[in-house]
This record gives C-alpha cells, structure tokens and sequence, in this order.
C-alpha cells in the first residue's frame, strides 16, 4: 500500500468514527498549546434522522466553557459538524449548553464545514471536515469580534495520522509573548508544479527559491513506490505566523517533508 493509499484508508477510519459519534480529539488533549476548557459539556439530542434507526446515530451538542466564551458543537453524524458557534458571556453570565440561545446571548456562527480545535486567549481554531495532500486547513477565529484571523493549511499527526511525526512540528503550536502577540507555528503542506522525486535537484531548487526553505539539502520523499510516472509532490515546511495586527508569516528552520499528491 503506497503512501497516498495509507493516507486514504486513515482518512477513511477517521470518518467513520465521526460517524459513530466516538471523538477524533478533545480540546484539552489535541495539543498542549491550547487552553484547557474550564468545563466540557455533551448533550444527546437523541437519534439522527440522517442514518437509519438501527444503526442509532445520536446527535449530539458538545459544548467548551472558556473564560468569556462557549464553543458550540452541533453533530448529527454527517462528515463535518452541521453547526459550530461561538457564544459570549452577557454582563459575566455563563450561556448555556443549548441548541435554543438565550436573549441577548451573542452568537457567532463559524462559516466552516468541520470541527472545534481548540481555543487560545480570545482565538478559536476550527479543523476542516477533510483534507487534501496530506494536508488539514485551519481557520482561526476572534472570539472577541467573530471575524475570521487567518486560515492555512497544516499537517497535524494527530487528525491526519500521517507518516510525519517530527517533535514540535508534529502538529501547529499557539503561543502568546509577553505583549500579547500570537504565534503559530506548523508545517504548512504546499502542492509544488514539480516531481521532487522524479525530478530531484531542478525540482528541489525550484521549490526551495519559491517557498524560501531554510534547509539546502533535499528531502527523500515518501510514498512514491508504485509510481513510475511523474507525479507532483506535496511539500511540508515549517512556518510561523504573527497574527497581529495583520498576519505576517515566514519559513523558519525545521524538518522538511514531501510525498505525492493526492
């Protein structure tokens, strides 16, 4: 089984635990970067009417307390969670875990067919219900004002279960200085006009001038057994971005990854 076989058959279990209702990840354990729910609450709506009845999909409504905020979670068992909200706190009062809000409550309707991340200070990430090349696209969202921050693309071992499992790069890391400036740093996976098997060094060197890879050797590329034609490859480079006042990002020193597209 080649590499994007692999990847399609993992893509293909996390689906289904979705499905079955059974959590992919959990806020407080995806990475340690992000905050820690103060509470985590699920309620079960009862049976979704998008499966039949024997097979006893539940919709469920998952909630994550935050300081100033909940996160919303609505999941009938379809691929991507059908609704996700932000709901702030009135005059300090806690919203409730329900699909009906209260008056006054501010929700912020996430335009993102996937699922709640995690949350840092005011940010809240969504994941996308899918991936492509080996990749997971991100958005992030300001809690504070419900407009959207930023959205990439990045690999993450944890959704992904992919061959890449590199230290701090394994998946995307928050942090937040001193001055209150957000960063983010991740492979950002990228689909180049090249073969970097195939083709190696003239395609490598193409791709390093465009990407700006701090790294001059050139990766050994994975999962192109079984391929005897050209087929571009699908990059993965470390980046960080500062959020804040505007986004601004840079390719920084790290592990760099490639495998054939989807």
């Amino acid at each position: 089984m080649n590499f994007r076989q692999s990847l399609n058959a993992f893509a293909l279990v996390a689906v289904l635990l979705v499905a079955l209702c059974v959590p992919a990840f959990t806020a407080g354990a995806v990475a340690d970067s992000f905050d820690t729910p103060l509470k985590k609450e699920i309620v079960d709506l009862g049976l979704s009417p998008d499966f039949p009845s024997e097979v006893r999909v539940h919709i469920k409504l998952s909630c994550y307390f935050f300081p100033s905020f909940l996160v919303q979670q609505y999941d009938s068992g379809q691929k991507g969670a059908d609704r996700l909200e932000i709901v702030l706190r009135v005059e300090g009062v806690t919203p409730a875990c329900a699909s009906i809000h209260a008056a006054g409550e501010r929700v912020i309707r996430v335009e993102w067919s996937g699922y709640f991340r995690g949350a840092k200070g005011n940010l809240v990430f969504f994941y996308a219900s899918d991936g492509t090349n080996g990749g997971m696209p991100f958005i992030v969202y300001d809690s504070r004002t419900g407009s959207k921050i930023f959205q990439d693309t990045t690999f993450d071992s944890t959704w992904l279960h992919n061959k890449v499992a590199v230290s701090t790069f394994s998946r995307p890391r928050v942090s937040i200085a001193p001055d209150g400036q957000v960063s983010l740093k991740y492979l950002r996976v990228v689909e180049t006009d090249c073969d970097l098997h195939l083709e190696r060094a003239s395609c490598w060197e193409q791709t390093r001038k465009k990407l700006a890879l701090k790294s001059a050797q050139m990766p050994i590329c994975n999962g192109y057994k079984g391929i005897p034609t050209r087929w571009s490859s699908a990059v993965a480079y470390p980046v960080e971005v500062l959020l804040f006042p505007q986004p601004v990002s840079r390719t920084i020193a790290g592990p760099i990854e490639c495998w054939p597209v989807d």
